[in-house]
């Protein structure tokens, strides 16, 4: 089909010189659409100047290039009028939208938040430190009591209480100290009485809530007399 040559009148937009160009090739933005694989929407959007309806200018630019090849028109002529009319920001809506002016009060806004972050941040990790230190304080130091097994059953008058408690600990058995060696461990001889006897050891350190354990040890003594002849 025979082109008419036509010269632009400058002052027309770049939509209005795609029409010129598609209409002097006889063909429809149906045609065109099929041709060039574009949506008819988007080469509708470029003759009619809403660069809003267009996909970000970063592909906007490569369909305006395919669209004016296929027209067989020269490609930086038009892509030169396209980055005049629409701009040149390949973010997404920053070609759609007016650009405003940074305020000096939205950097002093982030800065305050920044600062009231930082400030809260200092002030949890300060309580977090005292509340770690206090429950140390006031939780039960460490005991461990390693005879008597609890429930036995014995025919000794006298057992012997042995065990270890934590750093710095007071240990008491039935309410009456033990002496402890350097790493803590202690040894201590209990007189049973017959029948049940509840053994309690203890442990604290100062200003802490008291560990304590008890053993249950049973006493059983033959009470047959022997009777002499």
């Amino acid at each position: 089909m025979p082109f008419v040559i036509r010269k632009f009148d400058y002052t027309e937009s770049l939509g209005e010189k795609l029409k010129v160009i598609r209409h002097a090739s006889g063909r429809t933005l149906s045609e065109m659409a099929d041709k060039t694989k574009i949506r008819k929407a988007f080469l509708q959007a470029f003759e009619e100047g809403n660069y809003a309806k267009l996909p970000d200018p970063v592909y906007a630019r490569n369909f305006l290039k395919i669209y004016v090849r296929a027209l067989g028109g020269d490609e930086e002529y038009f892509l030169q009028q396209f980055e005049t009319e629409c701009g040149t920001c390949d973010f997404m809506f920053n070609a759609r939208l007016p650009r405003s002016r940074t305020r000096a009060i939205q950097f002093l806004v982030a800065s305050k938040f920044i600062q009231i972050f930082i400030i809260s941040s200092i002030g949890l990790g300060i309580v977090g430190y005292f509340g770690y230190q206090i429950r140390e304080i006031l939780s039960p130091p460490e005991l461990l009591v390693y005879e008597p097994s609890d429930g036995i059953l014995t025919s000794d008058a006298l057992i012997t209480v042995t065990g270890q408690a934590g750093e710095d600990a007071r240990v008491t058995v039935n309410g009456i100290p033990v002496l402890l060696s350097t790493d803590g461990a202690f040894e201590f001889d209990v007189a049973l009485e017959r029948g049940l006897n509840v053994i309690a050891i203890e442990s604290t350190k100062r200003y802490s809530h008291p560990a304590t354990q008890y053993r249950r040890v049973v006493l059983q003594q033959d009470r047959t007399l022997s009777m002499s002849p």
